[in-house]
């Protein structure tokens, strides 16, 4: 297949990047923009698979020409990114942090950020939101590949093309059925690691082979580019952050991707025509340099002023893609269209150029560490942020199940059995449940606390979630709380105010077999880590108030006055914290919170102390004037 300039794939990119970056700017217009990645591993395969088909010569030599392609192509805006967020880092980050971006470069120089990311978080847990090379991790896997596939193709030049098609066909089958098994059992891999990844970037490899049939009829091609933008657009406006993915949910932007492509081979379609339009043109062209500039223009905005209303949003686009284009203007498009080198001087200047950039970031995180170092105090402070004696606290893996778990991990007997010889307390929701579990089961040694929490899982009869939420919370509500029949049930969760008018119904559906039930409400969020936060005040007298969450106080009040009007007891987590002033340390150095909002070990004590009167109250079945004194 002889590689022509496509218009309307640079139309197709302007597609799969404006929703990322409207994402990531936290608005709900896009909330499945995220899939934008998904689309780009397409059009990387089928374009990369092109270039691959029409390298000519032996296959050294042809490897040796692509990856001189791919150097020009990456290197030289992804360099300039790293030097100019590594000294951002180091003028306003604390030096730890700085290190941690530093980290972040060299493993994304190695092309291995996704691993490294796999390792600290989940994509939308919110560990990494304030790491500005996050987004690097794609690239990294679009590099993983690669290194393999290139290997493939020249490998299997002998082969017929129809044995080359069936061997692709294989391999993107394989890639798929991996990525759905593995996206519920650990949804960080499906995620971030090639092997689940690689069946998108196949997928446009089929395109490129002549694996999949295109149109016959121009009928036809106006249709399936026109379908293939509506699974797009549709996973795009109706996806978010709590769609298991990627898996058999990735399938509809990658198919309409590859639709959009097939149905332009041969064809000019209205949908191709609408792409090739000289804006949509434009941003495809700054496509990458815009993925590359966004997020860390967004984070180290977030430095300044984490709350983002419109007007700051649209600032921060615009900023975007005027970065996006003078990196593409000067330098992109000139590393690219300089020919004067053979490909073996471009890749050892490539190489070369990694080893260079690597020393210049450690440079540079050493001399922060040298130039703002943190004090003692501090540094004990921010200790508690790390993730040292979480699992524990929460009985991670056991009685609290996270996106690496699934349903089989969860121990029963441990979790939700006890012995008659004490009041049984069952504490249920998300993390914001699970946290509380530690500091009741100590607040309340008069009475067995258990345990059904999951991640993102919120304790409600239409809750929506993963597979491992939905049939905990459904084994909980239809058979466990009328075979057990504990003496009350706490539900707890990162409550949001549409989920308000829920948790009356759900209170009323388990009060029909467990007479006494607690609403816990949310509790008070920062915008970043508190420990994080209270190390900056302590070091750079930054105040901490307007880090705290105001939507926060809103939906208590809201949770609050409904429960009241259900007549349904509530415990305003809010109240307990912030009456009448925020409370932000346990003791002197340990702080209430260890991130935007989850309780320390000692933090979930003094806020169960404040709990258990409510919870004794409720169990021993005080009238509703009783049981409303002992939540405040």
């Amino acid at each position: 297949m002889i590689r022509q300039y496509r218009a309307d794939i640079d139309g197709l990119r302007t597609v799969a990047v404006l929703p990322v970056v409207v994402f990531h700017l936290g608005t709900a217009l896009f909330s499945g923009g995220f899939v934008g990645v998904d689309i780009f591993f397409v059009i990387s395969g089928f374009l990369i698979t092109q270039t691959l088909l029409g390298e000519q010569g032996r296959w050294g030599e042809a490897l040796l020409d692509f990856y001189k392609r791919r150097v020009k192509r990456i290197f030289p805006a992804l360099f300039v990114l790293y030097l100019c967020v590594m000294i951002a880092a180091c003028a306003m980050l604390m030096s730890d942090q700085a290190s941690t971006v530093a980290r972040s470069i060299l493993a994304s120089i190695l092309f291995v950020s996704n691993i490294l990311f796999y390792t600290q978080s989940g994509y939308f847990d919110g560990d990494l939101d304030s790491n500005p090379l996050l987004h690097t991790w794609s690239l990294s896997v679009e590099e993983q590949f690669y290194i393999f596939f290139p290997l493939l193709i020249f490998f299997t030049r002998s082969w017929s093309a129809t044995h080359r098609r069936q061997l692709v066909w294989a391999l993107t089958l394989a890639s798929f059925v991996a990525s759905q098994w593995m996206v519920a059992r650990d949804a960080s891999a499906a995620f971030y690691l090639i092997p689940f990844r690689t069946w998108e970037l196949a997928l446009g490899s089929l395109l490129a082979t002549g694996a999949i049939p295109g149109p016959r009829k121009q009928w036809q091609a106006e249709a399936g580019a026109v379908i293939g933008l509506a699974l797009i657009g549709w996973a795009v406006l109706f996806y978010n952050k709590g769609t298991t993915f990627p898996g058999a949910s990735a399938l509809p932007p990658c198919i309409g991707a590859a639709l959009v492509i097939l149905c332009g081979m041969g064809w000019r379609t209205l949908a191709g025509r609408l792409l090739s339009l000289p804006p949509m043109r434009f941003i495809g062209l700054i496509s990458y340099s815009l993925y590359l500039w966004h997020w860390p223009i967004i984070v180290f905005y977030r430095q300044i002023d984490s709350r983002l209303d419109n007007v700051e949003r649209a600032g921060l686009l615009a900023a975007s893609i005027l970065a996006a284009t003078l990196s593409w203007a000067f330098v992109e498009k000139p590393f690219r269209r300089s020919s004067r080198l053979v490909s073996r001087a471009v890749v050892t200047r490539g190489a070369a150029a990694m080893a260079s950039c690597g020393l210049g970031v450690v440079a540079l995180a050493v001399l922060s560490n040298f130039l703002y170092p943190i004090s003692a105090r501090a540094r004990g402070v921010l200790s508690y942020g790390e993730k040292t004696g979480r699992t524990e606290m929460m009985r991670t893996g056991t009685c609290f199940l996270t996106s690496r778990n699934q349903l089989s991990d969860y121990d029963f007997g441990t979790c939700m059995v006890a012995a008659h010889d004490k009041p049984r307390v069952l504490v249920v929701g998300d993390s914001h449940a699970a946290h509380l579990w530690y500091g009741l089961d100590r607040a309340l040694p008069d009475m067995h606390v258990l345990q059904a929490t999951a991640s993102g899982c919120k304790p409600l009869l239409h809750s929506r979630g993963d597979m491992r939420c939905l049939t905990l919370m459904d084994r909980l509500f239809t058979q466990y709380l009328q075979k057990v029949r504990p003496d009350v049930v706490i539900l707890s969760a990162r409550w949001l105010d549409k989920d308000v008018p829920q948790v009356a119904e759900t209170v009323r559906s388990i009060r029909r077999t467990v007479s006494h039930v607690l609403v816990s409400g949310p509790i008070v969020e920062y915008d970043e880590a508190l420990p994080r936060i209270l190390a900056r005040n302590i070091d750079q007298a930054e105040p901490v108030d307007g880090h705290r969450q105001k939507q926060i106080a809103r939906v208590d009040a809201q949770l609050a006055d409904a429960m009241k009007r259900a007549e349904i007891p509530y415990f305003s987590m809010y109240h307990a914290l912030c009456a009448p002033q925020c409370r932000l340390w346990v003791t002197p150095g340990v702080p209430v919170q260890f991130d935007y909002g989850h309780l320390t070990q000692q933090g979930s004590v003094l806020v169960a102390r404040a709990m258990a009167s409510a919870v004794r109250a409720e169990a021993a079945g005080q009238t509703p004037a009783a049981r409303t004194a002992a939540t405040r």
